[in-house]
């Protein structure tokens, strides 16, 4: 089944459709078929787009994927909570990322600001001199000390450096006691999505990053991890659904209407490339490594 809401974002930019590189042609005849299995009409026009206002086909995906997730959930899995635009180190199996960056925070204001008050207070006290120059003595050499080991501090965090991390475009999360602070529950991470309309190397490469480095960084049991495309051609698809195990697998959505097109694009012909893009997509159907959109919801409800 594909998603309730893909046709809405479909639609034809001169004469090509809006999932077709427009430097490809095999991509833009692909994509004709795609349409015509879909039902898209050739005058649709995609929804308008406004980077100003960062509008674009990936922030409507977004917007239409995880209100559709929240909807098919809160019946099936009610205790499930989807968010687009998440970063993962707010989830509680990737919290201790967040620690180098708050170690960067000035921690020797409070411990100055102590100093200072024990200096006021040893002024107005009426100590003897020498006692008093005794004290005045630590006091600096507890200033000192509180530079030297702040300087050293911020040698070692400048060596350790800070992991890079996109924001997850979809989080799907559940409440989790929090053993230590009991007023304050924690979000778990069940599944996080990437999210691209259409596919390119370094698109897909992004997706393959965070898959790894939630996979490395994690503290815990690995979060589901996908992509959800609406890329029609298969040698785009192979770069994430290709097994390597960064993604776990790539949700389509419409893959009926995909399959029919390259059945439509690849029938009738004996040459050798083109018939090795339909078996490509075949194989990586067949062996569950692209799924149906409609999988996605069922799995998720079982989180």
């Amino acid at each position: 089944m594909p998603a309730p809401f893909v046709k809405s974002l479909c639609g034809y930019r001169d004469g090509r459709p809006n999932t077709s590189d427009k430097g490809d042609t095999g991509s833009i005849a692909l994509g004709k078929l795609f349409f015509e299995a879909m039902g898209i009409a050739t005058d649709a026009v995609p929804p308008e787009e406004n980077d100003g206002n960062k509008t674009t086909i990936g922030t409507l995906m977004s917007t239409l994927t995880s209100t559709d997730l929240q909807d098919a959930l809160k019946d099936e899995a009610p205790h499930l909570t989807v968010e687009p635009e998440k970063a993962f180190p707010g989830f509680e199996q990737f919290a201790h990322i967040n620690a180098a960056r708050e170690l960067r925070r000035d921690m020797t204001k409070e411990v100055e600001r102590a100093v200072q008050e024990l200096d006021k207070y040893s002024a107005r006290s009426g100590l003897d001199e020498e006692i008093r120059s005794k004290l005045n003595e630590h006091l600096n050499n507890i200033r000192n000390e509180i530079q030297m080991a702040d300087e050293r501090r911020r040698e070692l965090l400048n060596l350790m450096g800070e992991e890079s991390l996109l924001n997850l475009d979809i989080t799907v999360s559940r409440e989790l006691t929090n053993t230590v602070e009991h007023s304050a529950p924690l979000r778990h991470l069940v599944a996080g999505l990437s999210l691209k309309w259409t596919l390119r190397t370094d698109r897909a490469q992004d997706c393959r990053s965070q898959g790894a480095k939630m996979a490395a960084l994690r503290r815990g049991r690995m979060p589901h991890f996908a992509a959800v495309t609406m890329e029609p051609r298969p040698a785009m698809l192979a770069l994430l659904a290709r097994g390597a195990g960064d993604v776990d697998c790539v949700y389509h959505l419409h893959l009926p209407a995909l399959s029919d097109a390259l059945d439509e694009y690849c029938s009738g012909t004996k040459r050798k490339p083109r018939l090795a893009i339909r078996d490509n997509f075949r194989r990586m159907r067949d062996q569950r490594r692209i799924r149906d959109y409609d999988e996605l919801r069922s799995y998720l409800s079982t989180l």
